[in-house]
Parts: C-alpha cells; sequence; structure tokens
C-alpha cells in the first residue's frame, strides 16, 4: 500500500492554521472558570497589583515585594487584563497565545529534523495531549517556559544548520526570555542539546553561537537587565533567588513539593494520552539509534538530562517537565508517520492493534464516566453533568476509533484520535466554574464567589484573613488584606509587613474589634472563637471558608 501523502497545496499557510489549532482549543471558554488556588490565584494576584500600581518593575502580592518568579508570567497576565479588563479570560488569554507559539514551534522543528508530514503529526500529536490540555489552561509560568524553550530549541537547530543571523539573533533572545521567565531552570535543555550537538559533529557550529560577544550581550541586556536592577533596588535578592528559589527547590523539601523519585517518568508517558503507547514504542527504538542517527541522539539528550534532572530534584511538579513534551511529540510522530502513514499492511497489525485497545480503553472510560455521573447526580450535580456528557463523548470516540481500526483507515485513526482529549474538554469547560463539590465537603480549589462577595464591601471595611491566604484576593477584589498565622515572605518589606502580617494570639486578639470581619477555613471556627473568647457569626459561607464577625463573649 502506497505511503499517505499530503497534497503541495495542504502546506499553504499551514502554518497559521497550527498555530490556531494550539491556541483557539486553549482560548475556548478560558474566563469561564474562576482562578484555581494557589498558583493561578497568586499569579493573577500579582499581575493586578502590577497593572493599578503602574509598577512594571517589582512584583507584589498582597501589598508585599513578590520574588518567587521572575516577572513575564506577571507582565503577560498584566498585558492581558490590560487588553480585556480584569476578568480571567484577560488574566489568561496569553496562555493561549503560547500554546499557538509551541505548537508552531514544534511544527517547524518536525520539519527540520524529519519532513513535512512528520512536523504536521507532531504539532497534532502535541495539541491533542492531555497534559497539553490541561497545563495550557492554568495561569503559572510553566506555559510560557515551554513556549520560549521550544522557540528556543528551533532556533539552536536551525542555526546549526544553516548558520543564518535571524537563527542566531533568535535563539538568543528566546533564551533571554526563558531566562526571565523562569529564572536558570530555564536554560535546563541546553544540558541537553549541547551534548547532543557536540556527539553529532556540530562542534564548528557551537563555537559560532555561543563564541560570539552579541548574544552574550544580548543575553544580559535582556534576560539578566531585570535582575540586575532589581537586585540594586532590593538588596539581598540575588542570594534569595539563587539559594532560596533555585538550590532548595532542587536540593531540599523547603517548599514541600515532594513527590517519588518515579514522579515524572509516570507522568509524562501518561500526560501524552492517547499517544502513550506509541511514545514506549518510538522511545525503545530511539534508544537503539543512540551515537547512530543524530535526531534519536538529539531528542534522547533533549528529554533523558532535563527529566534526570526533575527526577533527582526534591521539588517536584506536574508543570515542571512541560517543555520535554515537545520532543516527546516529535518522537510519536516519527514512529507513527512510519508506521500508520507509511508502512505497508503487512508491517501495521501492531499499529492497528494498539488503536483498537485504545477504542477499548477510551469506551470503558466514557462507560466509567457515565456510571460516576448517574451515580452522584443528586448530590454533585454540575459535575455529574459534565461527567455524563463526557462519557458520551468518549463512548461516541471510541466506537468511531475501534471502526477506523479495523477497517485500517489510517487518517481516520489519527483524526479520531486527535479528538479524544480536546473533545473532552469541549464538554467539560462550559460548565466548570472551578468552586465546584466534588465529595462530602471538598471542592475545587476556587474561591471567585467568596471573593466577589468581598469586593462588594465598603473599602473602610477590615478584614483579617485567618491560617492560609486566599491567593487571589488582591485579583477579585482590589485590595489588600491582613493576614494572621500566614507564612508570608517580610525579609524585603518589613515596614509593611507590620501592618500586613499578624502573627501570635495576642497580635490578633490586638487587632480584632466587633466591626472586624475574619475570613477563616470552617475548621479554624472553633480555634478562633478559643483565642478571641466570644462567638462567631458567620455572615456568608462558600466552600471551606466562612466569613464571620466576632459577638459576645463566650464566658469560658
Amino acid at each position: 500500500m502506497n505511503s499517505v501523502r499530503l497534497p503541495r497545496f495542504a502546506f499553504k499557510s499551514l502554518g497559521l492554521l497550527i498555530f490556531l489549532a494550539g491556541m483557539l482549543p486553549v482560548l475556548f471558554h478560558c474566563g469561564t472558570a474562576g482562578l484555581f488556588e494557589t498558583s493561578e490565584g497568586r499569579y493573577a494576584s500579582v499581575a493586578r497589583q502590577m497593572l493599578d500600581s503602574g509598577n512594571w518593575m517589582t512584583p507584589r502580592h498582597n501589598g508585599l515585594r513578590h520574588f518567587t518568579k521572575p516577572p513575564v508570567t506577571y507582565w503577560l497576565g498584566a498585558a492581558g487584563m490590560k487588553l480585556f479588563g480584569t476578568n480571567e479570560f484577560g488574566a489568561r488569554f496569553f496562555l493561549s497565545v503560547a500554546a499557538g507559539a509551541t505548537a508552531l514551534a514544534t511544527w517547524y522543528l518536525g520539519k527540520l529534523l524529519f519532513c513535512k508530514v512528520t512536523g504536521l503529526i507532531a504539532a497534532l500529536v502535541l495539541i491533542s495531549s492531555l497534559y497539553f490540555q490541561a497545563q495550557f489552561r492554568g495561569l503559572t509560568t510553566d506555559p510560557f517556559l515551554a513556549a520560549f524553550e521550544t522557540i528556543m530549541a528551533l532556533a539552536f537547530f536551525a542555526y546549526l544548520n544553516k548558520q543564518k543571523k535571524r537563527w542566531y539573533t533568535t535563539f538568543w533572545l528566546s533564551a533571554a526570555a526563558a531566562m526571565l521567565t523562569k529564572g536558570p531552570p530555564g536554560l535546563l535543555s541546553l544540558a541537553g542539546l549541547i551534548p547532543a550537538a557536540l556527539l553529532t559533529g556540530y562542534k564548528p557550529q557551537l563555537k559560532k553561537l555561543f563564541g560570539a560577544s552579541v548574544g552574550w550581550v544580548i543575553f544580559v541586556v535582556f534576560g539578566l537587565g531585570w535582575y540586575l536592577l532589581a537586585a540594586i533596588m532590593n538588596p539581598g535578592l540575588l542570594s534569595y533567588f539563587l539559594i532560596e528559589e533555585t538550590f532548595k527547590r532542587v536540593a531540599s523539601n523547603t517548599h514541600q513539593r515532594s513527590a517519588p523519585f518515579y514522579y515524572f517518568l509516570v507522568l509524562l508517558p501518561a500526560g501524552l494520552f492517547p499517544w502513550s503507547g506509541y511514545l514506549l514504542l518510538a522511545l525503545k527504538e530511539q534508544v537503539a539509534k543512540f551515537r547512530h542517527s543524530r535526531s534519536a541522539t538529539f531528542m534522547l539528550l533533549w528529554t533523558g538530562v532535563p527529566l534526570l534532572i526533575f527526577t533527582l530534584s526534591r521539588s517536584k511538579l506536574a508543570g515542571y517537565t512541560l517543555p520535554l513534551l515537545v520532543p516527546l511529540a516529535l518522537l510519536t510522530a516519527h514512529k507513527l508517520r512510519q508506521t500508520i502513514l507509511q508502512a505497508g499492511e503487512a508491517d501495521n497489525t501492531a499499529s492497528f492493534r494498539y488503536f483498537k485497545a485504545l477504542a477499548i480503553f477510551t469506551g470503558l472510560a466514557g462507560i466509567a464516566l457515565l456510571f460516576t455521573g448517574y451515580q452522584h447526580h443528586g448530590e454533585f450535580k454540575s459535575l455529574a453533568q459534565i461527567a455524563i456528557f463526557s462519557g458520551v463523548f468518549w463512548l461516541f470516540a471510541a466506537a468511531f476509533l475501534g471502526w477506523f481500526a479495523v477497517k485500517g483507515h489510517r487518517v481516520g485513526i489519527i483524526a479520531v484520535s486527535c479528538l479524544i482529549v480536546p473533545g473532552l474538554m469541549f464538554f467539560v469547560l462550559p460548565g466548570l466554574k472551578g468552586n465546584e463539590a466534588y465529595a462530602n465537603n471538598r471542592y475545587l480549589s476556587s474561591q471567585w464567589l467568596l471573593l466577589k462577595r468581598i469586593a462588594t464591601l465598603p473599602a473602610s471595611q477590615k478584614i483579617i484573613c485567618i491560617d492560609k491566604m486566599i491567593e487571589g484576593w488582591y485579583f477579585y477584589t482590589g485590595r489588600n488584606v491582613i493576614t494572621w498565622d500566614v507564612e508570608r515572605n517580610t525579609g524585603f518589606d518589613k515596614q509593611a509587613a507590620s501592618a500586613l502580617v499578624l502573627n501570635g494570639d495576642e497580635a490578633l486578639r490586638g487587632a480584632v474589634d466587633t466591626d472586624t470581619m475574619l475570613v477563616l477555613p470552617e475548621k479554624q471556627h472553633a480555634r478562633i472563637e478559643a483565642i478571641l473568647d466570644c462567638e462567631l457569626k458567620t455572615i456568608t459561607a462558600e466552600g471551606d471558608w466562612r466569613v464571620v464577625i466576632p459577638l459576645r463573649k463566650t464566658g469560658r
């Protein structure tokens, strides 16, 4: 059987179509759900405070200088709010641009390393994966870093092969942007790419890329300029970045983000669903070609070296390895083209068998969603309805995928597989508000409804947030809040912290009067009554949180 070839006209304006294919699914209902705690709320609050103050140099969170991350994510969040208003859509808008840029750069990488068809499949594999669809919807540093790292890798490969000035400049600008997005971890992919280039005979090109001073000037000005200015304005900041936000995240559990050593080894293949099985086949093939194939050497070291570092790190969060999804999508696409789109009928038995198994798995998952939705429809109506509609969709997808796999319809197999996860999002996102109950006394983490109620209170109303900080506070209310028994970094703002940060029972008793409102988790209600020796009356509640006012003494 002849291999499947795309007509020449199909590549006309394909770059724009791929950009939109990456962007539009992420843009779909991106402003419907409230900001999820804690990360989204924190980034959006810092971005809004930056926009409100007009100070784009110094990030602030709840009135205090906040240097846990460099400013790019805050800048882009604030820019989105400037364009579309202070709302969830504005805060998240540039995530969709980052998604489109990552998909586009992946397509170019596939063309450069393999061929046009592989590039197209790689972009589709990336866009349709569970990891991509989940991670690019949350306002954090990782989606933007993935975009800049992918562009950096593209420029790196292109310069090694073509030595053109535009790729040289693009490489250094994207490296600077990655540094300004997440600090030194933003350059981690180079720990794999540079050794791969040395092993595959690109040493002369590497000398040109890193030997000229122009690139280093670009990197220092655009990548390090903010750090240098911020360090001058805030003594001690440089050591804080290097020790607290870089070294301790890798070498200690200071930030309480530990996970088993195999965490990322499981997460990455699972995150590439529905292509996980093909990824494992591709890795097996490419490992055998290591050092004998340039593309295999580059892909394996690009993925393997950062993955090893993340695996050894004590701090583990799902988003850390998002940039590694790109080389894995490229490997998977190469294997798909070799089998599904190129091989003869006799060579495709295992491939069709995999997609038959995928159809069965998707169908069983659809049944599980239907059963779960039906079982809990009375208790958790909103999420139950989402589960039911999603289950029906997956049953239909499983039926079509199974039929195409049995008939050997190659393009149909890939098309339906590409719709499994984005199609699920089509049914999940319109009804998801972010604060739904999903179990007894357990709720999704967004506090948008509670905070919007608080935002209607007079600006003069004294409020103290107890035990935990609702990170999205400033985004929704436009005001700072006094916190009690909340760990805050006050080292750069000790004077402001004295008015905003309370610790100790005596401090709380001294700050609370009959006009004070307290915002606290439900489990802290009895504890605070005991400390204040008074009854607390709940005036509004949402999920796990309560807004209370002190009443009479309890007489204990």
